[in-house]
């Protein structure tokens, strides 16, 4: 299966990388206050624009997930130290942007809601989303056993997968800067 293609449409990436925005632990009320003041901004974009851009977001996760699942179970049952446990993880503002317009259920709340704690979703097999509905870094990260899995695969199968991350970052980055620029026309 080849990247899925961002359509262009006129639209040139301002952002070189993801806000910061949101990263941090959050009350459920916080975040429920949260999605809703993004998606009154995402009604105000063109919705075709971001459609076409979390369509090809969901073709790339679905690309990644067969590999990204191999790779887990391959390694975190016996790992000791499970990126999971990350008291850094949390959904950024390209996450919600994402989640917000991908007409998937939101999670209920951000990874946790005090610095410190582990995150909510961790269960006993892993995470118990689905991988599109995760944080993006819990989808792209690979830890050092899985690096060293992905070396095996093929050079023509590791492009396609490295293709399937970039064209899931750019359109994440043209989200972002859809909603920044709807934003900023409307002095917010």
């Amino acid at each position: 299966m080849s990247a899925p293609e961002s359509p262009r449409e006129g639209l040139l990436t301002a952002r070189t990388e993801e806000s910061s925005q949101y990263r941090r632990p959050m009350e459920d009320e916080e975040w429920r206050s949260v999605v809703l003041e993004l998606r009154r901004g995402l009604a105000r974009l063109d919705s075709r624009q971001v459609q076409a851009r979390v369509l090809g977001i969901r073709q790339g996760l679905n690309c990644l997930d067969a590999m990204m699942s191999r790779y887990c179970e391959l390694t975190c049952g016996s790992c000791p130290d499970r990126c999971c446990h990350g008291k850094n993880i949390f959904y950024n503002r390209a996450d919600l942007l994402f989640l917000a317009s991908s007409g998937l259920d939101l999670p209920p709340g951000q990874t946790r809601a005090r610095h410190g704690e582990p995150c909510r979703y961790l269960g006993e097999r892993g995470c118990d989303l689905d991988r599109a509905r995760r944080p993006y870094v819990c989808v792209w990260f690979l830890c050092e056993p899985q690096v060293k899995l992905f070396r095996q695969e093929p050079p023509h199968f590791q492009r396609q997968a490295l293709k399937w991350m970039e064209s899931i970052r750019r359109s994440r980055l043209e989200i972002e800067s859809l909603f920044e620029r709807a934003s900023r026309k409307d002095g917010r």
